[in-house]
C-alpha cells in the first residue's frame, strides 16, 4: 500500500512540473525595447497599443548603438539620433520626426546675446550628435552676430572651424574644455550641470525639455529657424570627430526594427502623436 501510495504522490509531482513547465514555455517573451530618455513616453504609449509584453530599456541613444554594434540586439530601437543607424543591420526604418535646438537658460537670462558671456555646458560631440550640432550653431549664430566669438570657441574648446565657400568643416576630435565652457560626454551630463547651478545655459533639443519639464523652470530661448536644425543648415558642414566624418544635417527621430516583433511594433508606433515629445511628425 505504501509502496502504491508513493507511485501515486511521484506520478502527482511529475504531473505538476509538467504542467509548471508548459505555463512557463506557453507565456510569450517579451519584446526587447531600446529607447532613448527622450522618448521613454513613447514608448510607454506603444506598451499601451499591444497585448505582447514589452521589456523596455532606456540607453542613450549612442550606448544604445553600441549594444547593438556588440550583438544585444533588441526587437526595436527608438533614438533622437537616426543618424547613428549605420552598420546596426536592421530590418526596417521608420523616420518618426524633426525637432529643434534651443538655447536653455537659468532664469534671468532672456536673449541669445548670452551667449558671447555666459558660462555654457555642452554634450561632448565625439559622444552625443546634439554636441556637433550645437557647435554647428554657436559658429553661424558668430559668423552672423558675433564674429570674436569664433576664436574664443576655437581656443578654448581646442577645436578648429574652417569655411570655404558654402562648406564649414569642424574639427572637433580633439575637444576640451576650458574657461566659461563645460564639457560633458552628453545631453544628460550637460543638463544636470545647468540644474546644479554649474552653469548658466545649455543646448537642448525639445524632446529633452519636454522630458525634462524645462520650460517650467528655465527659458528656453529658440535659436532662429535657419539654425535651428529643425530642418538642414543652410550650408554643407562637416564634423571631423573620433569616429570619422559627418555630414551633419537636421535632428531627425527614428525606430529601427530587427525581428518581425519589431516589425509590428514598428506599424503601431504610426497610431502615436509624437507632438508628446516635442516631434514634429515627419510627412
Amino acid at each position: 500500500m505504501k509502496g502504491k501510495n508513493f507511485i501515486l504522490l511521484w506520478v502527482a509531482a511529475i504531473t505538476v512540473l509538467v504542467l509548471l513547465a508548459t505555463a512557463f514555455t506557453s507565456q510569450p517573451q517579451a519584446a526587447l525595447v531600446y529607447t532613448a530618455p527622450s522618448l521613454r513616453k513613447v514608448s510607454d504609449i506603444l506598451s499601451t497599443l499591444t497585448t505582447e509584453p514589452l521589456n523596455i530599456q532606456v540607453y542613450g541613444s549612442v550606448a544604445a548603438a553600441n549594444l547593438i554594434k556588440s550583438g544585444r540586439t533588441p526587437d526595436l530601437y527608438l533614438t533622437v539620433d537616426s543618424e547613428l543607424k549605420h552598420g546596426l543591420n536592421y530590418r526596417k526604418e521608420l523616420t518618426l520626426g524633426y525637432f529643434r535646438l534651443t538655447f536653455v537658460c537659468q532664469k534671468g537670462i532672456n536673449s541669445l546675446d548670452a551667449v558671447k558671456t555666459v558660462k555654457i555646458g555642452l554634450a561632448d560631440p565625439n559622444q552625443a550628435p546634439i554636441g556637433y550640432r550645437a557647435l554647428a550653431a554657436m559658429y553661424l549664430l558668430a559668423s552672423e552676430r558675433f564674429p570674436g566669438l569664433i576664436d574664443e570657441l576655437q581656443q578654448s574648446l581646442n577645436i578648429r572651424y574652417q569655411k570655404s565657400g558654402d562648406t564649414l568643416v569642424m574639427e572637433l576630435s580633439e575637444i576640451s574644455a576650458s574657461g566659461r565652457f563645460y564639457l560633458r560626454p552628453n545631453l544628460d551630463g550637460a543638463g544636470t550641470l545647468l540644474e546644479a547651478g554649474g552653469v548658466d545655459c545649455i543646448f537642448a533639443h525639445s524632446p529633452f525639455i519636454i522630458v525634462r519639464n524645462y520650460s517650467q523652470t528655465y527659458n528656453i530661448i529658440e535659436m532662429p529657424p535657419h539654425l535651428n536644425f529643425e530642418n538642414d543648415p543652410p550650408i554643407t558642414i562637416v564634423a571631423k570627430l573620433k569616429g570619422g566624418d559627418v555630414v551633419v544635417k537636421r535632428f531627425e527621430a527614428a525606430a529601427f526594427s530587427f525581428s518581425e516583433k519589431g516589425d509590428k511594433l514598428l506599424e503601431l508606433l504610426k497610431q502615436i502623436d509624437l507632438s508628446i515629445a516635442g516631434i514634429r511628425a515627419a510627412g
